[in-house]
């Protein structure tokens, strides 16, 4: 019901491979068919969207997009060519899925949570989708023990935009296909 809390995870498998975005779809990104297929994610996050807002409760709805890590490989980008509709998928970064580099891990996320995220604001903290666990924790004022989550920082203070000391996460892990390991600290700065 509408006054009722709820919690959804859509975890979709596209723009992930293998790469089959439906009829409707092709063609309409003026690139490749993984083009075609963000196009598909857009409007399948857009149709959710709609679906809470109909009954008003999208006025008190955290809405979180993300994805996993970089573009797919198989998204059949050149990197040797401009970009396809002035689009490059590890946007200035070296590397894509599967790789340590910045490209493979680097994705978006966006927020949206009406009367608490300002909207346009942004932020260089680094954060991680480990990071869910604490600030959904944060966000309905539970305490978590020590054991659990011991690598998950809430994010909420970002949202929100408070101020604080010091960055939330000093620096993240990653970890590639082929076992390599880098680590990367943000251009943090005091708000």
């Amino acid at each position: 019901s509408a006054d009722e809390p709820f919690f959804l995870y859509c975890a979709l498998t596209a723009p992930h491979a293998p790469i089959i975005p439906t009829s409707e779809f092709i063609g309409s990104s003026n690139s490749t068919a993984y083009g075609d297929f963000v196009l598909l994610v857009d409007h399948v996050v857009g149709q959710i969207t709609k679906a809470i807002e109909s009954d008003q409760r999208l006025e008190n709805t955290l809405i979180v997009f993300t994805s996993d890590n970089g573009q797919s490989p198989r998204a059949d980008f050149d990197d040797d060519e401009l970009p396809l509709a002035d689009h490059s998928g590890s946007y200035i970064y070296r590397g894509k899925k599967f790789d340590i580099f910045e490209g493979g891990h680097r994705v978006p996320f966006i927020a949206s949570w009406p009367g608490k995220i300002q909207v346009g604001s942004h932020s260089n903290e680094i954060i991680c989708t480990t990071d869910f666990m604490a600030t959904a924790a944060d966000i309905v004022g539970v305490d978590l023990p020590d054991d659990a989550g011991e690598d998950s920082y809430s994010m909420l203070p970002v949202l929100l935009g408070d101020a604080y000391q010091k960055p939330l996460r000093e620096a993240t892990v990653h970890h590639s296909s082929n076992g390599r390991f880098a680590i990367r600290q943000g251009d943090w700065k005091l708000i």
